[in-house]
């Protein structure tokens, strides 16, 4: 997702590099935005979530939420003491949030087969899963009788607008997340960020919004693909093990379980202890493992040494 940036907009933790120019849009061939364009993917770098990253922190949240309603004494006996609340409510939001993850793989395998975006397989993960929260929240309560009792439909539609809840602001998060600022005009050629082409047209494109640019790396989120070009992201619904035969032979290696980045793409490399990192050209930063550096360094990957240390 791209938005204009004008030069007004420029706030933190951009306004330090705000160069003096009468220019009203920020303009990647404009020398004097060198710096603030930097600043700008560099923050686009950080606000970028791997899948564990994303696990860590959905599960967060649900806790934290879970934790309100127990302080807050809401919508349980008044009498419950405050671990049994905690307990209670920690508990059931993390077992809920758990089983949306797993009917989730479902909900978009149906909407992939009829031919849906993704996200609409969550019409079909939230009312399965609610059913199911719903039975056991009625039966920790009541036993089986209240459980399959008359007031299970009251029960499941309440909890059906709270998991509606919850997706739509998770949405919201990520779609902020990976909103990344869109910067006008070409680059000159031969400044440091400068797009250049690395594999132009692949099989994968097919899968990709048209006019989607060359695409310099592939990483695994979830049970996606996120496809990454110089300035933009793209994911597509298929394990990296598919998208990668969908990519040129030889011009690229899956440099790590979660990665594959393209050979040309690679501008340097760096070492964090005992790890190293591919640089990439849109200054990503892609994790080698072990198991790859001497294959990497025997095909010139990583050769003579680390550009950058730290």
């Amino acid at each position: 997702m791209h938005s204009a940036i004008k030069r007004s907009d420029v706030a933190i933790p951009f306004q330090k590099y705000a160069p003096a120019c009468n220019s009203k849009r920020i303009c990647a061939a404009c020398p004097c935005d060198a710096r603030i364009v930097r600043a700008i993917r560099e923050w686009s770098a950080l606000m970028h979530l791997t899948r564990l990253e994303r696990l860590l922190a959905e599960a967060g949240i649900m806790a934290l939420c879970g934790c309100i309603l127990a302080i807050s004494g809401l919508f349980v006996a008044p009498d419950m003491p405050l671990g049994a609340r905690l307990a209670y409510w920690i508990g059931g939001f993390l077992a809920a949030w758990a089983l949306v993850q797993l009917l989730s793989f479902v909900g978009t395998a149906v909407a992939k087969m009829i031919g849906l975006a993704p996200q609409w397989g969550y019409a079909i993960t939230i009312p399965l899963a609610t059913i199911g929260i719903t039975w056991g929240v009625l039966y920790w309560s009541g036993g089986n009788e209240v459980a399959m009792g008359d007031g299970f439909g009251h029960v499941w539609i309440r909890a059906s607008i709270i998991g509606l809840g919850f997706f739509a602001f998770f949405y919201v998060l990520y779609a902020r997340a990976e909103t990344v600022p869109e910067v006008e005009g070409p680059v000159e050629a031969g400044s440091q960020d400068t797009p250049t082409p690395v594999i132009a047209e692949t099989e994968l494109h097919a899968r990709l919004p048209t006019g989607f640019p060359a695409i310099l790396a592939l990483s695994v989120e979830d049970h996606y693909t996120r496809v990454h070009a110089f300035d933009r992201s793209e994911m597509v619904l298929m394990p990296l093990s598919e998208a990668v035969t969908l990519m040129p032979e030889g011009e690229g290696r899956q440099v790590h379980r979660s990665w594959w980045a393209a050979r040309e793409a690679v501008m340097s490399h760096k070492r964090e202890g005992r790890d190293i990192r591919l640089i990439l050209k849109n200054e990503l930063e892609v994790p080698v493992s072990r198991a790859q550096v001497k294959p990497l360094r025997d095909d010139g990957w990583l050769s003579p040494a680390p550009l950058q240390k730290s």
